[in-house]
């Protein structure tokens, strides 16, 4: 069959989810950028260059999601001949009268989550995450052969109430139901526009196909602490057998990714049933994957409660990894949200668990004493205008702020956002115009804080980063124009006045 004519399913994302990001995956918090702030040249040469791709358009790394996604599809009975994962800039080789169905993958789609205080800060324009979303929905190819739209991933839930020409929107888990909602498509069966797909059994999760960006490879899905406002939190808890991980793992070597990152919203916490930490099935796992031989082993998450319950077992990770030696540094995303002990107990109840709620800023001061001892980056989040947040609650959360300044790591202040299906899920989102000089002089210091060991992290990750050395020099470039464009906004931040 003339390759023209398409595959029935394409499997794709915009540029700023289809790239390796010069091995550097920090580099794709770019794509929240507005063009007029940072070129779409600057963007695509320096921070998000796209996956390579073979003859037929196929990506050769694509994000996690859209390979388990292509894998259910296999499993269920599709052929290759039928489904193929390619990048944007590659449709007119893979999509054509044959295509009747295009998934799509994206984690923000709208910029909803990552960057909505971002845009209302700077006001230059909507980001690039949603202008490359609704310039690939509206890609030529796709409005000449009119296939059915599918939207799915974390970020799916955005375009529950907008109008944007999206034909169905996949809530959940794309393994459990994307197979047959693919199959009633194509058999001409209704399908309703918002489908929502079910928690699958950790042994059914399938084995990727191919690499995955970044090399991340599914540890478990789940949490258990129940945080308001979050969405991991209302699934099940599950790990995968350890054999199905290294699977993974064997598949991302070989298809010539070298470092691997160990994705679950608690790494640490992996095979274990309660609080308690499984340290010996954490050690197989890791001295599994480090026999494997990749370069570097990180993980995507984890709890500071778990690790300040066990920090034994941080520093035998260490340990195990070689941190120090075989690698300068392990790092992960951590959860703060808060300096408030009191907003914690209202929306937070179990995210301090073993250890107490009133003493969440020490748990986090401890933790922070442990990843430098240990050589851990963390890059924390904060979460803004949880509802009934006080100005008083703000200045807990500065004061905390304040006391990791010496740490190094990045820490990314959040404006507390509705999302579909959580236990705040009805309530009022935060924004600029809701903001006190409180939380302006929180952003102002946690941007302070990201300029003042921006330039360490570049230097740390340049040595695992395929770029070449003009890119480098361009984003040492970059650090110092953000230095002096940003320190403006710091500074009237800081002083608790709006930044425009």
């Amino acid at each position: 069959m003339p390759r023209m004519q398409g595959k029935r399913i394409v499997l794709t994302s915009d540029d700023t989810m289809m790239s390796s990001y010069h091995g550097g995956v920090m580099l794709g918090f770019a794509a929240i950028m507005p063009r007029a702030v940072l070129p779409d040249w600057i963007l695509r040469y320096f921070f998000c260059p796209p996956v390579p791709a073979g003859p037929d358009g196929s990506a050769q790394i694509a994000p996690c999601g859209m390979r388990k996604v292509e894998a259910a599809l296999l499993d269920f009975g599709f052929s290759k001949d039928e489904v193929i994962v390619a990048h944007p800039h590659h449709l007119d080789r893979a999509i054509g009268p044959r295509t009747e169905i295009v998934g799509i993958t994206h984690d923000d789609p709208m910029g909803k989550i990552a960057v909505r205080e971002l845009e209302e800060i700077i006001g230059r324009g909507p980001p690039h995450n949603r202008s490359k979303f609704l310039a690939l929905i509206n890609h030529p190819l796709i409005r000449e052969h009119r296939p059915k739209i599918v939207v799915g991933g974390n970020g799916a839930w955005e375009l529950m109430d907008e109008d944007v020409g999206v034909d169905h929107i996949y809530l959940g888990e794309g393994e459990s139901e994307f197979p047959r909602v693919c199959s009633k498509i194509l058999q001409g069966d209704p399908v309703p526009r918002v489908i929502r797909g079910d928690a699958v059994p950790a042994d059914r999760i399938p084995i990727n196909r191919g690499a995955t960006i970044a090399g991340i490879v599914e540890v478990g899905r789940g949490c258990w602490r129940g945080c308001a406002f979050c969405s991991p939190t209302m699934r099940q808890v599950r790990h995968r057998p350890v054999e199905s991980i290294l699977d993974d793992v064997r598949v991302n070597l070989l298809n010539g990714q070298k470092d691997i990152i160990l994705h679950s919203e608690d790494v640490l916490t992996y095979g274990s049933r309660g609080m308690e930490t499984n340290d010996e099935l954490v050690l197989k796992l890791m001295r599994g994957v480090k026999r494997l031989g990749p370069h570097t082993i990180d993980i995507s998450h984890l709890s500071l409660a778990t690790a300040h319950q066990n920090p034994g077992l941080i520093r035998k990770v260490s340990e195990v990894v070689g941190v120090g030696s075989d690698q300068k540094y392990m790092s992960a995303w951590i959860g703060i949200e808060t300096g408030s002990c009191r907003i914690l107990e209202m929306h937070m109840p179990r995210k301090a668990l073993p250890g107490e709620v009133g003493r969440w800023p020490q748990i986090v001061q401890d933790c922070y004493r442990l990843f430098d001892e240990e050589s851990w980056l963390p890059v924390a989040s904060l979460v803004l205008g949880l509802p009934g947040e006080t100005a008083q609650d703000v200045v807990k959360t500065i004061d905390l702020v304040e006391s990791l300044k010496e740490y190094t790591g990045l820490i990314l202040p959040l404006f507390f956002t509705t999302i579909t299906g959580t236990k705040l899920g009805g309530t009022k989102g935060f924004g600029k115009d809701d903001a006190l000089p409180e939380h302006w002089q929180l952003v102002g210091l946690c941007l302070e804080y990201n300029l003042l060991h921006l330039k360490k992290l570049h230097s740390l990750y340049k040595e695992r980063m395929s770029a070449g050395p003009v890119v480098h020099a361009a984003l040492t470039g970059i650090n110092l124009m953000a230095d002096i464009v940003l320190n403006k906004y710091m500074k009237r931040m800081k002083r608790g006045e709006p930044p425009n």
